[in-house]
């Protein structure tokens, strides 16, 4: 075997035994996907100090 063989085999034994447990504890799947997906949105903005108020902008304009 291959050191990429051995990667790949690896990899894909990674893959189904997680998705075997997102399918056996999905309540605890959807709360990490959630906290996941806030943190990436967190991430976007940015809190600046703006005069006398707090005001959130973009990180990057688009």
């Amino acid at each position: 075997m291959t050191l990429g063989m051995i990667l790949k085999t690896l990899f894909e034994f990674a893959l189904i035994v997680g998705t075997l447990w997102a399918v056996l504890h999905e309540d605890k799947f959807a709360a990490a996907e959630a906290r996941f997906f806030a943190r990436l949105r967190r991430r976007k903005f940015k809190v600046v100090k703006g005069g006398s108020q707090y005001s959130v902008r973009p990180l990057r304009d688009r």
